[in-house]
């Protein structure tokens, strides 16, 4: 099975119905969501078959990631495949007939594999939105190299640990019996969180961090579900993936037409 893990805490009702349902149209077989301090009643698109779980407080993402997979609350089979993405980030597979498959394929020679992101925004940072994420952002930059999000082949024998910090990278790719190391899509292996990007991968990860003005306000207000401090600027020309949205990339808009969610 292919499980799918989300801490979110959304302010946008829309934007979290179109990343669920783009996740269930693509074949995910168990979406895991944990609403974290939100009033937004999105429990009410989950589907029976998925699980719904509320957090109160700080979550302190990282640790409840570990404590997920160590003491595997949510049941998951030797070899079941699990990932965990924010509600802002998007799977993608160029193959959504036989996307388990397409998956497994990345395990190259490790249990875990990095899904370097893919940044999409628009050219010009907007006030304000009136449409989705994939209607309104169709640029991405043109990184050598980015940071990702892993996939896992579970295995209850393993030690799985976000929280252990090096060179200032903790979270994102876990160590795993004491090593970080991931098969990268697209390209050989990392040590780290970061990997080269593959444009053309067939499994890619479309990150919408850079929004509109009103959506970073949004975001500065709620915090961050893996530090206790808030670590961005309220100036969002510093964060530092503002800016140089110049190649036009119409993967994700394309398919969620064929998959009828737009």
């Amino acid at each position: 099975m292919i499980h799918l893990v989300c801490l979110t805490k959304p302010y946008n009702e829309n934007d979290f119905k179109l990343w669920y349902e783009w996740h269930r149209a693509l074949g995910i077989d168990k979406i895991h969501v944990f609403k974290n301090d939100s009033d937004l009643k999105i429990e009410r698109f989950i589907k029976n078959s998925d699980t719904f779980h509320y957090i109160s407080g700080w979550p302190n993402q990282w640790q409840l990631f570990n404590d997920i997979l160590n003491h595997n609350s949510l049941n998951f089979s030797k070899d079941d495949i699990v990932l965990f993405f924010d509600d802002d980030e998007f799977l993608w597979v160029n193959d959504i007939s036989n996307i388990h498959s397409l998956l497994l394929k990345q395990f190259k020679m490790l249990n875990c594999v990095l899904i370097p992101q893919i940044l999409m925004s628009t050219q010009k940072i907007t006030e304000q939105r009136s449409v989705n994420l994939i209607q309104h952002s169709l640029y991405r930059t043109n990184d050598l190299s980015n940071q990702g999000k892993c996939m896992l082949l579970y295995d209850k024998e393993n030690e799985y640990d976000f929280t252990r910090d090096e060179n200032n990278e903790k979270g994102h790719v876990p160590f795993i019996n004491g090593m970080r190391y991931s098969d990268v899509v697209g390209s050989d292996c990392s040590k780290t969180t970061y990997g080269l990007v593959s444009y053309n991968a067939p499994v890619r990860l479309y990150h919408y961090h850079i929004k509109s003005l009103d959506d970073w306000k949004h975001k500065l207000e709620r915090g961050s579900a893996a530090c206790l401090t808030q670590f961005y600027d309220s100036d969002i020309t510093k964060n530092k993936w503002y800016g140089n949205y110049c190649v036009i990339d119409l993967s994700m808009i394309n398919t969620a037409k064929k998959l009828n969610i737009l």
